[in-house]
């Protein structure tokens, strides 16, 4: 069987009035689907609309000759922070629909309106979760209602199987690096030849903010044999350079790190890579093993300087701890990329301008100022979705005020003030 998995053209760097950075970044969820259906001798071809820039317009000539098509709204990338505005991946749906009927929709977006986006995409069915071996199943041409984890048409009512739950990370292959284009993927902060890893799915903390609907319900872990595999063959078979471990709190699997540290400095790779843990976690054993290791950068998320909004968050940590942690990473050499939230509930001038100056406290090498979305609760492309176009104006002014400091300007070398510029300026795009 021919099968094509789609992640479709989204604006770059960001879409007007989104705060989604849309980045040229692998769908490592499809590169998991493609593995397992070539292991089952389909022939897969991955198609990244987003990569090669190709408008919903143009999407038909690319799709024509295939026996399934599956296009996610979402890739793995997009799991937490989904886009708001669906115009152009509806485009895309529409296009594609007019050459082939056997179309099927995956992603955030799907998982929590699977009636919504079946009923606007009339696609053949809507996969709901992780879609790796939903995928197989369809394509193992089972019947839709022995399939759990979908939602389709069924002599014109709308029917839905029960949740697929969750799988054994372990029993993913490698994914399926070679059907990926390394050289168009990149992150500005760490450069070219891009890829994306996972060493689990999932998190156990409690933040109240946070999507976690395609992660649920538990947290899973990959061997460390088996992530050591995966950047073996991304790195000496695909030549990747670069790359960001995808995972909500990377130190959940301290073991694994671990492991995944002494394989790195003993290959001694041209590799850097980047991850994304709590400033809680870090201690100065494991991030000096990071770093020889090649780590460059934390992601921390901070979301707010107040004490106020940490606890009403249930975000578990005191901005004490959050200066520790980075200041941690400080003396490690990896800097640091700080993420805040404003628009959260009944905040003020006044409790945002405290997490600003926090956030100019902590002083990390980078930072992102991001408007509070209700993922969970609402429908997230709604047009009626409030605006609060005052907390644009202040995410605005906070960028100006954050890289444009004398002291930050001072303290900074060249490449980060280049790499800061890079995401400065694409911010400020959507904001005007």
């Amino acid at each position: 069987m021919n099968i094509l998995l789609i992640k479709p053209y989204w604006p770059y760097p960001y879409g007007k009035g989104e705060h989604t950075y849309n980045r040229i970044w692998p769908p490592l969820s499809l590169a998991n689907c493609a593995a397992i259906l070539e292991q089952r001798g389909h022939d897969v071809r991955i198609l990244d609309a987003h990569a090669e820039r190709i408008k919903p317009s143009k999407i038909q000539s690319y799709v024509k000759g295939y026996d399934k098509v599956f296009i996610t709204s979402s890739s793995l990338d997009r799991w937490q922070c989904p886009n708001i505005s669906m115009d152009t991946f509806f485009e895309t749906v529409d296009n594609i629909r007019e050459v082939t009927d056997e179309l099927y929709v995956m992603g955030y977006h799907g998982t929590v309106n699977s009636r919504e986006i079946l009923e606007r995409t009339q696609t053949r069915a809507v996969i709901r979760g992780g879609p790796e071996y939903i995928v197989d199943d369809i394509c193992a041409g089972k019947e839709f209602s022995d399939i759990t984890g979908i939602t389709y048409y069924q002599d014109n009512v709308i029917m839905s199987t029960i949740d697929r739950g969750n799988f054994e990370l372990t029993d993913l292959p490698v994914p399926a690096f070679h059907l990926l284009d390394v050289k168009k993927y990149f992150y500005e902060i760490l450069g070219k030849n891009f890829m994306l890893f996972e060493l689990g799915r999932g998190c156990n903390f409690g933040c109240k903010f946070c999507n976690k609907i395609m992660y649920e319900p538990r947290l899973r872990v990959k061997t460390p044999e088996q992530i050591c595999e995966e950047v073996r063959v991304a790195v000496e078979e695909h030549g990747v350079r670069t790359a960001y471990f995808m995972d909500l709190e990377f130190l959940h699997y301290r073991s694994a790190v671990s492991a995944l540290c002494d394989f790195l400095i003993e290959k001694d790779y041209n590799f850097k890579w980047c991850c994304q843990t709590r400033a809680d976690s870090v201690d100065a054993e494991i991030l000096a093993k990071m770093k020889q290791a090649g780590c460059q950068l934390i992601h921390v998320g901070v979301e707010s300087g107040t004490r106020k909004y940490l606890d009403l968050t249930n975000k578990n940590i005191s901005p004490e701890q959050i200066k520790a942690g980075v200041e941690l990473c400080r003396e490690a050499g990896i800097k640091t990329l700080a993420f805040y939230m404003y628009g959260l509930k009944d905040e003020d001038k006044t409790d945002r301008e405290e997490t600003f100056q926090f956030a100019k406290d902590l002083n990390t090498n980078f930072v992102s100022f991001h408007k509070v979305y209700p993922y969970l609760d609402a429908n997230v492309y709604l047009k009626d979705l409030k605006t609060n176009k005052h907390i644009d104006r202040y995410i605005r002014k906070s960028y100006f005020r954050y890289y444009l400091r004398p002291s930050y300007l001072r303290s900074s070398n060249m490449l980060t003030l280049m790499r800061s510029a890079q995401l400065f300026m694409g911010r400020l795009i959507t904001l005007i």
